[in-house]
């Protein structure tokens, strides 16, 4: 097996194993005789003259790292090359003798990890990527032909360039960095927290942001619809659903059509950066030291909730809600909107306001329920549990398990498919209102 010599420039040498030469052996007839392609797409570029690599998943730029290349122009071979093979931890010995270093050692060169290339028609000994003992050569020309990195960014690469990697080594004046728009992102004067190495992805002009570390940022919850295959982000005030690989975008039950769609990168969903614009309200304040920063409404409340879109009927009869009367959801409960559901029972709810309360009124009986979260009454009786309204943009939420105790209609929620169906009868009413208070069970969010 040949490997560079790190120290004498121009010097190829060899040592033996005889684990080395079995390994050797059984990875070249396996490559021969039994190619593996990669399922994913993967492409390196490395620019001489600037020192850096370009790592590419299917057409995406994930990142660009500084390397170290050879001392003499002519020591790393431009060309289209391969990735050949692949070592943990290789060894190396010094080409004028001595010991076998073994890998994972201080004294060894080549760091961690190999990816040996078939440059020059070599068999991927003599050439390739690898980690380095000496960090503060990146960045310059110091090698006799391979590429250094940084030993975290070749674990890092190791893990996702499969053998038949295409590598191509160039030597121009081009700035990698310069093929993404940005690295970096901030949100509301906040930089965010990004993966290391996944970050803004570039797809030629379009630049790709992980939805995921953003998300909070734009106070939103996901959820994965597994029924319709949607990611769903929603805050208070919108409901965004996405799919992986299609271009339409339903907003608040509008349906939109896209130029890019989403995609799943290392179990991510990366979304086009112009779709915080159009689908989420935020603004682009511009770019600085390779940064975007961008301004976002963040509708967040203390207890989490979001939009919640779903199918109502009422006794078998479809009921569209405006927009405004949107149901609410907390992960847990379902909050609908106080007025109309009362309407539908027979109920007549109101807002006193001297006492600052909500107060529903049902055959003689009233329910007043304080903003201020002092104990609910039931007509002069004090009730045990509290209950609480939320109220957002004017329009008073409760607990849809609440009003059924109070008012005995029956609901139905199923959360899979999104439908709620109520059932009103005049006899579940007049049940309802019999009860004895100290027997009703008020759960009010």
């Amino acid at each position: 097996m040949f490997l560079e010599n790190e120290q004498d420039p121009g010097v190829i040498y060899i040592f033996k194993t005889k684990i080395c030469l079995a390994a050797s052996t059984l990875c070249l007839l396996a490559m021969l005789f039994f190619p593996q392609p990669a399922l994913t797409e993967h492409r390196i570029l490395i620019n001489k003259g600037t020192n850096q690599l370009a790592f590419f998943e299917d057409n995406l730029l994930l990142d660009v790292f500084p390397v170290a290349t050879g001392r003499l122009l002519h020591y790393t071979p431009e060309g289209d090359w391969q990735v050949v093979n692949k070592l943990v931890y290789p060894a190396w010995r010094h080409p004028d003798g001595g010991p076998l270093i073994p890998g994972g050692v201080p004294e060894n060169p080549l760091g961690p990890r190999w990816l040996g290339l078939n440059a020059l028609g070599t068999a991927g000994s003599s050439y390739g990527v690898h980690g380095n003992n000496n960090p503060y050569s990146i960045g310059t020309y110091a090698s006799s032909g391979c590429i250094r990195m940084h030993n975290e960014d070749i674990l890092w690469l190791y893990e996702r360039v499969a053998v038949g990697t295409k590598v191509q080594i160039t030597s121009t004046g081009q700035d990698l960095l310069s093929l993404k728009k940005y690295d970096r992102v901030s949100v509301n004067g906040v930089e965010q927290d990004l993966a290391r190495h996944l970050g803004p992805v570039q797809a030629g002009a379009t630049t790709y942001l992980p939805l995921r570390p953003l998300a909070q940022a734009l106070g939103c919850q996901l959820t994965w619809e597994g029924s319709s295959n949607t990611l769903l982000a929603a805050n208070i005030d919108r409901e965004v659903q996405l799919a992986i690989g299609s271009k339409k975008a339903t907003v608040n039950q509008a349906t939109y059509e896209t130029a890019d769609a989403p995609l799943l990168l290392e179990n991510m969903t990366y979304i086009p950066d112009y779709y915080l614009k159009i689908f989420f309200g935020a603004d682009f304040l511009g770019e600085e030291n390779r940064m975007l920063k961008i301004n976002a409404p963040v509708a967040q409340t203390e207890r989490g909730l979001v939009k919640y879109h779903l199918q109502l009927s009422v006794n078998g009869k479809m009921i569209d809600l405006p927009e405004s009367l949107t149901p609410l959801y907390d992960g847990e409960n379902l909050l609908v909107p106080l007025r109309p559901f009362c309407a539908a029972a027979g109920a007549e709810a109101g807002w006193n306001k001297d006492a600052q309360s909500v107060e529903i009124k049902t055959a003689g009986r009233l329910l007043s329920i304080p903003l201020d979260g002092s104990p609910a009454r039931l007509d002069h009786d004090v009730l045990a549990q509290q209950a609480h309204i939320f109220v957002h943009a004017g329009t008073s939420f409760i607990d849809l398990d609440f009003l059924q105790d109070l008012l005995g209609f029956k609901a139905e929620v199923d959360y899979d498919v999104r439908t709620l169906k109520i059932s009103i009868t005049k006899k579940a009413r007049i049940a309802a209102l019999v009860l004895p208070p100290v027997q009703m069970s008020f759960r009010i969010v």
